[in-house]
């Protein structure tokens, strides 16, 4: 077992992280790369180099927490969100079914599972002293 305290610095740089990303690709404000992309082809190589980098930050990130997490564990974090999401809308007097809110949480749903998947290793080790490690074999 590691020898240092548990922090949740790791966690929410890798939750800001996550939202980040998310969000960059596409938010119902109109400031995204989608909507950035959709509005002309002024600066294409900008664009092209840009969508090329956050394509392969979302294939990394996905690999990761599809590898850690497996499809059961997605499928638990996912029932995780829902919940979670239902219970503050209701609590916070809000329809889930208007537009806009159903399709943040969707966002921020997305942007928890890529959460999950990035951090339940370092959860696993630090509260458990588990360590995960990937056999690669050539």
């Amino acid at each position: 077992m590691t020898t240092r305290p548990f922090d949740w610095r790791g966690v929410v740089a890798r939750a800001l992280f996550c939202l980040f990303v998310v969000f960059a690709i596409y938010n119902p404000s109109g400031t995204s790369f989608l909507h950035w992309v959709l509005g002309g082809f002024d600066w294409f190589w900008v664009k092209l180099a840009v969508g090329a980098t956050l394509a392969a930050v979302c294939m990394v990130v996905w690999r990761t927490t599809l590898g850690v997490l497996g499809r059961r564990g997605i499928g638990l974090v996912v029932a995780f969100y829902l919940g979670a999401g239902m219970t503050v809308l209701h609590l916070a007097g809000e329809s889930p079914w208007s537009g806009q809110t159903l399709l943040v949480w969707l966002l921020v749903s997305v942007a928890g599972v890529f959460t999950a998947g990035l951090c339940f290793s370092h959860l696993h080790h630090r509260l458990g002293g588990i360590s995960h490690t990937e056999d690669i074999t050539k």
